[in-house]
């Protein structure tokens, strides 16, 4: 497919060109062993939801706690944020490129139920909808 281009920017260029296969150019490249970190350890079910009865609100506050492992997980987060409940995001297993691109995502929904963002520590955020305040408060 690629060869006609090749030999036109060769006429071009005056010089060989080389394509290479999508897989070769986008593989991440090989670390040594000892460099490989350990995988975090997967949260049991018991930790992935947490319901609590909020009287000052009058109704009930569901809170799910994510910790995702790739960005093919965005579309679940963003079902709970468009279902009402308040997420909490660690994004401590992301490498930052997948992270970016999560957050575009997730502040459209976001945006698109009139929500909020906030950071809570380096790697984990909360994302509410229009009916939960999260306030800074200095103790």
């Amino acid at each position: 497919m690629f060869e006609k281009l090749a030999e036109k920017l060769k006429e071009k260029n005056n010089r060989e060109i080389e394509f290479k296969p999508y897989e070769e150019v986008t593989a991440a490249p090989e670390l040594p062993k000892e460099e490989i970190p350990a995988p975090a350890p997967k949260a049991q079910p018991s930790d992935i939801s947490v319901a609590t009865s909020a009287s000052a609100v009058g109704g009930k506050v569901e809170l799910k706690l994510v910790r995702p492992e790739s960005f093919a997980e965005v579309s679940t987060i963003a079902d709970h944020l468009l279902a009402g409940c308040t997420v909490v995001l660690n994004t401590e297993l992301l490498d930052y490129a997948t992270s970016l691109r999560m957050f575009d995502f997730l502040n459209g929904v976001t945006y698109s139920v009139d929500g909020d963002i906030k950071q809570v520590t380096k790697t984990t955020f909360i994302l509410t909808p229009n009916n939960v305040d999260v306030s800074d408060e200095e103790v």
